[in-house]
C-alpha cells in the first residue's frame, strides 16, 4: 500500500515564494513603453509591431501574474486544509493530554487535601478525647472504688459459701451417722402400724363373738316372752345374760391387758431409740448454730450488695450520659467539614501534643490548572477553560469542563481553534473551530432528536453567520449519515468571478436546510421546562384558566414593570411579551416533555411583522 506524506509546511512556504516571485516578475511588466512613429521613424509599421510587441509582452506577465498567483492561492488553500485535518487530530490528543494532566493534579490535590482533613480531624478528635478525659478518670476512680468492695465483698461471698458447703457436709455426714436409728425408727413405726392392725382385729373378733352370743340371747328372750315363760326361765335367762356379760368383761380385760403389754414392749423399744438420736442433739443443735450464724452473715452480705448495687447506678447513669455526649459530638466532629483557616475556628493543631502545633510538613501540590500549553517541535499548544466566579474551571455534573478552547500554532504561525461547550441538556454540544484560513465553522450536536425520538442524533454544521452547510443523522447503534449538504446559491454559476463564494451572491441565509433547533442555539431562554420565568426577579404568576382552545394564560411582572406572558394550548406554549408579540415557542414531544422550538433570537426582523408573529387576541 502506498504512503502519501504532505508536507504543509512545506506548501505554505512555496506558495508564499510564489506569491513573492510573482510580485517581483510584476515589476518590470508595470513598466509602460510608448511607440510613437515619430520616435521610432519615417516608417509607421516599425512603430505600430514595437506596440504590437509590447503589448503581447505585457499580456504574457499578466497571464504569468494570474498563474502564479493561483497557484499560490491553491498551495496555501491545500496547506491550510491538511494543516486543519492535523490540527484537529491534535486537538484530541492534547485534550487527552490535559485532561490526564488535570484528572493528576485534582488528584493528587484530593488526597492531599484528605490526608490534611484527616490530620485535623485526627487533632479533633484527640482534642475531644481529652477534655473528656477528667470525667472519665474521675468515673474510673469511683469504678475502682466500687470494684473494690466489690472483690471485698466476692470473697467474703465465696468464704460464706466455702461455710456453708463445709457446713453441709457435716449435716450430710451426721444424717449418714443417724440411718441406721432413721431406719429403725422406720422399723417401728411399720411394727406399730402392724399391731394396731392386729389389736384392731382381736378387737373385732371379740365383739363379733359376743354379739353372736347376745343375739342368740335376745332369740331366747323373745321367743319366752312370745308365750308363758315360768319364773324359774325368767330367772335362768337373766343369769344367763350377767354371765355373759361377765365372759365379756373378763375377755375384754384379758385382751386389753394383752395388747397393753405388747404395745409396753413397743414404747420401750421406741424410748430407747429415742435415747440414742436424744445422743445426737447436741450436736445437731451445733450445727444449727453454725447455719443460722452464716444465714446471718449471708444477710448481712446481701444487705451489702444492695447497697454497691446501689452505689453503683448513678456511676453507671452518669458514665452512659458522659459517653452518650462523647458519642454526640464525635458524630458531629465526624460530620462537620474539616478545619480550614476560612471557618474562623482555632486551628485543633496548636491544641495538640501529639500532632505538633503545625502537623506533619508536607509540601502541597500545585493548584489545578485552569490552562494547558505545550511547545514541541512543530509549535504551540494551549487550552483555555471557562471559569466559574471563584476562578475554577466550570464543569458539568459529571465533572466534565464546560467550555474548552484549544488553540494549535505551528512555527511558521498557522492557527487553529476549536471551542467546545456543552450545552444544557444531556450529550448535547456544539463545537466551534476558526481553521487557518480564518474560517469559523459550528457543529450542533442533537443527542436526542426531538422530530426522530430517543436515540436518534442529528448533527447541524453551520457557518459563522448560522447558516446551516450540513445536515447529519445517526440512528441508535447506526454510523452517522449526510442527509443534506447546502448547494450553490442561484447566480453563483452566472458571476463574472470564477472564485465568488455562494454566500457572497445571494446565499444569505441558505434556505435550502433547516437551521439548528433553538434548545441547541439559545443559551438562555426566556422560561424553564416548566413554564415559569428563568429570571427569578419575575413576581409570582397570575394564571387565567378556560380560555379559547381549554388555553391558560400566566402573567408575570418584572421589577421593572414589564411583563411577561405565557400561553399554553395543548402541546405549544407561547413566550409573549407585553405587546403581545412571541418571543419563544415550546412544544411538548411525545414523552411529554417540553422543549424550546423556536425563538425570536434566531431570526432577523423585517419591517413591522414580529418573526413569531402575535399571540390571538382572544388569548391577550
Amino acid at each position: 500500500m502506498t504512503r502519501i506524506s504532505i508536507d504543509y509546511d512545506l506548501m505554505y512556504t512555496l506558495a508564499r515564494h510564489i506569491w513573492h516571485l510573482r510580485d517581483e516578475m510584476d515589476i518590470p511588466a508595470g513598466v509602460k513603453h510608448s511607440f510613437e512613429a515619430g520616435d521610432i521613424g519615417p516608417r509607421r509599421e516599425t512603430a505600430e509591431e514595437l506596440a504590437n510587441f509590447s503589448t503581447t509582452w505585457q499580456k504574457a506577465f499578466t497571464e504569468g501574474w494570474q498563474v502564479m498567483t493561483d497557484l499560490g492561492n491553491l498551495l496555501d488553500e491545500i496547506g491550510k486544509a491538511f494543516y486543519d485535518s492535523d490540527a484537529q487530530i491534535a486537538v484530541g490528543a492534547a485534550s487527552m493530554a490535559a485532561a490526564y494532566q488535570r484528572q493528576n493534579i485534582k488528584a493528587e490535590n484530593e488526597a492531599y487535601k484528605q490526608r490534611q482533613d484527616a490530620m485535623y480531624k485526627q487533632a479533633e478528635a484527640a482534642n475531644l478525647e481529652r477534655r473528656h478525659r477528667p470525667g472519665q478518670l474521675y468515673l474510673e476512680r469511683q469504678q475502682q472504688e466500687l470494684e473494690k468492695r466489690r472483690a471485698a465483698l466476692r470473697k467474703e461471698q465465696d468464704a460464706q459459701a466455702k461455710r456453708q458447703e463445709a457446713l453441709t457436709k457435716q449435716q450430710n455426714e451426721l444424717q449418714k451417722r443417724q440411718e441406721p436409728l432413721r431406719q429403725r425408727q422406720d422399723e417401728l413405726d411399720r411394727r406399730q402400724q402392724e399391731l394396731w392392725r392386729r389389736q384392731k382385729a382381736e378387737r373385732a373378733e371379740l365383739e363379733a363373738g359376743f354379739t353372736a352370743k347376745q343375739d342368740a340371747l335376745d332369740k331366747e328372750r323373745a321367743a319366752l316372752t312370745a308365750g308363758q315363760p315360768s319364773r324359774e326361765q325368767m330367772d335362768e335367762l337373766r343369769r344367763e345374760q350377767q354371765d355373759l356379760w361377765q365372759e365379756q368383761e373378763t375377755e375384754q380385760k384379758a385382751l386389753e391387758s394383752k395388747q397393753a403389754t405388747e404395745q409396753s414392749d413397743l414404747n420401750r423399744e421406741r424410748d430407747a431409740l429415742r435415747k440414742e438420736q436424744d445422743a445426737f442433739a447436741p450436736e445437731w443443735d451445733e450445727l444449727d448454730k453454725k447455719q443460722h450464724d452464716l444465714w446471718k452473715d449471708q444477710a448481712a452480705t446481701e444487705e451489702a450488695q444492695k447497697q454497691l448495687d446501689k452505689d453503683q447506678e448513678p456511676l453507671t447513669k452518669r458514665a452512659e450520659e458522659m459517653q452518650k455526649a462523647y458519642a454526640k459530638e464525635q458524630e458531629e466532629v465526624a460530620k462537620k467539614p474539616a478545619w480550614t483557616p476560612e471557618s474562623g475556628e482555632p486551628n485543633p493543631l496548636h491544641m495538640n501534643r501529639e500532632l505538633g502545633p503545625q502537623g506533619p510538613a508536607e509540601t502541597p501540590p500545585p493548584a489545578v490548572p485552569t490552562t494547558y500549553e505545550r511547545d514541541d517541535g512543530n509549535g504551540h499548544t494551549k487550552i483555555e477553560y471557562k471559569l466559574n466566579a471563584d476562578g475554577e474551571i466550570e464543569v458539568d455534573k459529571n465533572g466534565n469542563p464546560v467550555e474548552t478552547t484549544t488553540t494549535i500554532t505551528n512555527k511558521n504561525g498557522l492557527t487553529y481553534t476549536e471551542t467546545y461547550r456543552s450545552l444544557a441538556r444531556e450529550g448535547d454540544s456544539v463545537t466551534t473551530t476558526q481553521g487557518a484560513d480564518g474560517k469559523v465553522t459550528k457543529v450542533y450536536v442533537d443527542a436526542n432528536d426531538e422530530f426522530y425520538g430517543k436515540g436518534f442524533q442529528r448533527r447541524y454544521v453551520t457557518d459563522e453567520k448560522g447558516n446551516t452547510l450540513q445536515v447529519w443523522l445517526k440512528a441508535p447503534d447506526g454510523d452517522w449519515t449526510l442527509q443534506t449538504e447546502a448547494k450553490p446559491a442561484e447566480g453563483s454559476e452566472g458571476s463574472d468571478n470564477p472564485d465568488a463564494d455562494a454566500a457572497a451572491v445571494g446565499q444569505a441565509p441558505l434556505e435550502y436546510l433547516e437551521r439548528p433547533p433553538a434548545y441547541l442555539t439559545v443559551d438562555k431562554p426566556m422560561v424553564d421546562a416548566t413554564g415559569k420565568p428563568a429570571d427569578g426577579t419575575f413576581s409570582p404568576g397570575k394564571t387565567i384558566s378556560n380560555l379559547p382552545g381549554d388555553a391558560t394564560r400566566t402573567d408575570y411582572t418584572n421589577p421593572d414593570g414589564s411583563g411577561l406572558h405565557v400561553v399554553t394550548a395543548g402541546i405549544s406554549r407561547y413566550v409573549a411579551d407585553d405587546k403581545g408579540e412571541i418571543q419563544e415557542v415550546w412544544q411538548k414531544n411525545r414523552y411529554g416533555d417540553w422543549y424550546l422550538k423556536d425563538s425570536i433570537t434566531q431570526h432577523e426582523r423585517y419591517g413591522d411583522e414580529p418573526p413569531l408573529g402575535m399571540i390571538g387576541e382572544n388569548w391577550r
